[in-house]
């Protein structure tokens, strides 16, 4: 830099510094003479420029380069030296390797003045061409939200959960709370899973078949990551759960759609052939809520062990149902080991806890242990010895009561609104889950429909979102966790309103 005139120096400058930028303007100074350091436009033996003259050149106050100057010291790249001033530090050049170590990597390009091009760095998503399941961050500010996958604030059990949390950090709870487990879980919830949450689904199982996850997410990629990639077939549910997806074929696996119908997903000898994994929701199927018949379930557990395929079997709601006995879990009935169970505390407690659980053969979870470790190691002690204490109490099983009353309530609600309000028959309504699946006729447009409710404050999900291939848009899911149960008469009235534009418009 010694060498370059001054208005060459002020023009490198400027690619570098923007006086209406955010950034403090002696970090951008800061940044510019760092990457001079670097590219060696300074020489070791001779003095930086004064912070006077610097301050003249870029067009700034002398205190600003000052305190570049000062930042430039603390990184080690700029040394003070007694009666002479500021100093490059030299700095050691890499040593040649005789031989490549790594793949070489062709450069990327730059965006300005060296800056990386991150998007050129990062690999192309495997998932690109995947629908997405709908969010609705903004769900709160609309006043009928049939949404199942979100909650009714007003109906979390607050003051038994703070006693749980609250309790969680006292007395003998509090070290299993605090403390790093590694790769363990708190030993309190395990033993409170194996006792009072499987057995009423059909289970008998040890604490060593159990891991706990952040939520059915991180159980599902978990298993994504161990047991399937590149080479391997998914069978997936359509309609199913785009989420699921994501992670199957994220993680480089095909996936293959298996038909649903009345009686849940169909898992033939011929349909399971060539699959790996079998991916299902057997309680509640996922987004039709219809549970898969006894029969559909003996043939999916003969069709995978003559192809030796392993089961997922997610039980996100099974304890959501509003007639009749909840249906035993499919691992109950298998007798192979090759059904891996996923359940979750997110349907009831609260989606944000992110509380989940697999359970599977004691080998399957010491592998998926030690995956976990190297990822997350393990999910917040605190919380786990809160539901731990929440279930021990008796106060999970006391609001799960309630709760299931109360979405009895608009279950029973919903599905009349929707039978006054609709131009078209609702047709069979399952027992159960958090949502109901509409089918209208075909030139019903459930896409559309959504749209026009939204205008009149209504949120639905539109069906299509639920498809792998050849989506099909006469369906809606109208869910009903989230909506108070005083505005589902006036919501559905809405939405029949909707309905009716749609099909007048004809689009």
């Amino acid at each position: 830099m010694e060498n370059e005139p001054d208005a060459a120096v002020g023009a490198r400058a400027r690619q570098y510094i923007d006086p209406d930028s955010k950034e403090p303007l002696f970090q951008q100074v800061r940044r510019f003479l760092e990457q001079s350091l670097l590219e060696g436009r300074f020489r070791a033996h001779r003095p930086l420029p004064s912070s006077r003259h610097l301050a003249a050149v870029l067009g700034v106050s002398r205190n600003t380069v000052s305190a570049a100057y000062q930042e430039l010291t603390a990184l080690g790249l700029v040394e003070s030296r007694p009666r002479s001033g500021l100093y490059p530090v030299p700095q050691e050049k890499p040593a040649v390797a005789s031989a490549p170590t790594s793949v070489f990597r062709e450069p990327r390009p730059a965006t300005r003045a060296g800056q990386i091009d991150w998007a050129a760095r990062l690999p192309e998503p495997r998932d690109g061409d995947l629908t997405h399941a709908a969010t609705h961050p903004d769900w709160t500010r609309y006043p009928f939200p049939f949404l199942p996958g979100q909650p009714e604030l007003g109906m979390f059990p607050a003051r038994a959960w703070l006693r749980a949390l609250n309790d969680a950090l006292a007395g003998p709870h509090i070290a299993a709370s605090l403390r790093d487990s590694v790769d363990g879980d708190d030993e309190a919830l395990v033993n409170a899973i194996c006792r009072e949450i499987l057995p009423p689904r059909g289970m008998s199982v040890t604490p060593a078949e159990v891991l706990i996850t952040n939520g059915a997410q991180q159980a599902l990629s978990l298993l994504a990551d161990l047991l399937t990639g590149p080479g391997t077939t998914v069978g997936v549910e359509n309609p199913g759960y785009a989420d699921a997806w994501h992670i199957f074929q994220g993680a480089g696996a095909t996936l293959a759609p298996l038909e649903v119908d009345g009686a849940g997903a169909r898992v033939t000898k011929a349909a399971a052939r060539g699959l790996d994994l079998v991916y299902v929701t057997p309680s509640h199927h996922h987004p039709t809520a219809t549970t898969m018949t006894y029969a559909r379930r003996a043939a999916l557990l003969r069709a995978v062990q003559e192809e030796d395929a392993l089961v997922i079997e997610d039980d996100f709601d099974s304890e959501v149902r509003y007639r009749g006995r909840p249906t035993p879990s499919l691992k109950s009935l298998d007798r192979t080991g090759r059904v891996i169970y996923v359940g979750t505390f997110s349907k009831f407690v609260a989606p944000g806890l992110r509380l989940g659980f697999i359970v599977a053969d004691a080998t399957l979870i010491k592998a998926l242990r030690a995956r976990r470790r190297y990822l997350t190691k393990h999910p917040s002690g605190h919380l786990q010895r809160a539901m731990g204490l929440f279930i021990e109490t008796g106060e999970y099983h006391r609001a799960l009561r309630q709760h299931r009353r109360h979405l009895a309530r608009k279950w029973e609600a919903v599905v009349e609104g929707l039978e006054t309000h609709l131009p078209f028959e609702l047709g069979p309504v399952p027992a159960g889950g958090l949502s109901v699946w509409v089918t209208g006729p075909e030139d019903f447009d459930g896409t559309r429909t959504a749209t026009l409710a939204r205008r009149r404050g209504v949120i639905v999900d539109a069906g299509e979102r639920f498809y792998l291939d050849a989506p099909e848009r006469h369906h809606l899911r109208v869910g009903f966790n989230a909506i108070p149960l005083p505005a589902i008469s006036r919501g559905t009235e809405l939405l029949g309103e909707a309905v009716r534009e749609q099909l007048a418009s004809g689009r």
